[in-house]
C-alpha cells in the first residue's frame, strides 16, 4: 500500500520548490498541509483527490495566492 503521507509529502515539496519558497517557509508549508490532512482523515472516513488540492491550495494561500489560484483551478484554466 501506498503511505498516502510520503507521497504527499514529496510532491508539496516539489511545489515548494517551483514556488521558491525559503527552506523555511518551505518546511511550514508541508508541515501545515500534511497536519491538515490528517486531521481531515480523522473525520471522514474516505478523502478524494479533491479534498486533497482544496486543502493544499488553502495551505498555499497563505504563502502564494496567485500560485494557489491557479492550482485550484487548474482543471478549468486548461
Amino acid at each position: 500500500m501506498v503511505d498516502i503521507y510520503k507521497t504527499l509529502e514529496k510532491s508539496l515539496k516539489h511545489h515548494a520548490k517551483g514556488l521558491r519558497l525559503p527552506p523555511g517557509a518551505a518546511n511550514a508549508f508541508i508541515d501545515e498541509t500534511l497536519v491538515t490532512v490528517q486531521k481531515s482523515l480523522r473525520t471522514k472516513s474516505l478523502i478524494t483527490d479533491a479534498d486533497l488540492k482544496r486543502i493544499t491550495a488553502k495551505t498555499r494561500k497563505k504563502y502564494k495566492q496567485d500560485v494557489a489560484y491557479v492550482y485550484e483551478n487548474y482543471d478549468i484554466i486548461l
